[in-house]
């Protein structure tokens, strides 16, 4: 008993000797008071191993607080970079649509002059390519006046 009792930290009660002429502990009394050390001691190692749960739980809980914080943070991050990102999205979108529509107007023109040019060369065939152009290739319609 002793034993048992420095091993769970129990201070150990002093030893009493048997009364002589008391009346000895029946195997019955011996069995009840060796379980009642048993429980204890079993109750003592429980509240120890429910102490230890709580703690390893706090434990993972400060864990789980400290990586919601750094994962929050992260997705603030993420949503202004997404913000930034969207604004430049629309600025991009709005100049490839401004150039779209200068390309239009240039090719516009192109066709055009080209059309120019074809009406002019066909004016000049017909008229016989007068003009100080025509060596150029270029028919020039002021020839034509006299």
């Amino acid at each position: 008993m002793e034993f048992l009792a420095a091993l769970e930290g129990w201070e150990p009660r002093p030893a009493v000797k048997p009364d002589p002429f008391g009346p000895a502990k029946t195997p019955e009394e011996e069995r009840r008071l060796r379980r009642m050390i048993s429980n204890r001691l079993s109750a003592r190692r429980s509240r120890m191993r429910k102490q230890r749960h709580l703690e390893d739980l706090r434990t993972h809980l400060n864990r789980l607080k400290s990586e919601n914080r750094d994962l929050s943070n992260r997705l603030g991050a993420v949503v202004h970079y997404s913000l930034l990102l969207r604004g430049e999205n629309d600025r991009l979108l709005s100049e490839a649509v401004a150039l779209y529509n200068r390309l239009t107007e240039f090719e516009h023109v192109i066709r055009f002059r080209q059309f120019q040019r074809l009406s002019s060369l066909a004016t000049a065939a017909v008229c016989g390519g007068f003009g100080p152009s025509a060596a150029a290739g270029e028919p020039n319609f002021s020839s034509l006046i006299v």
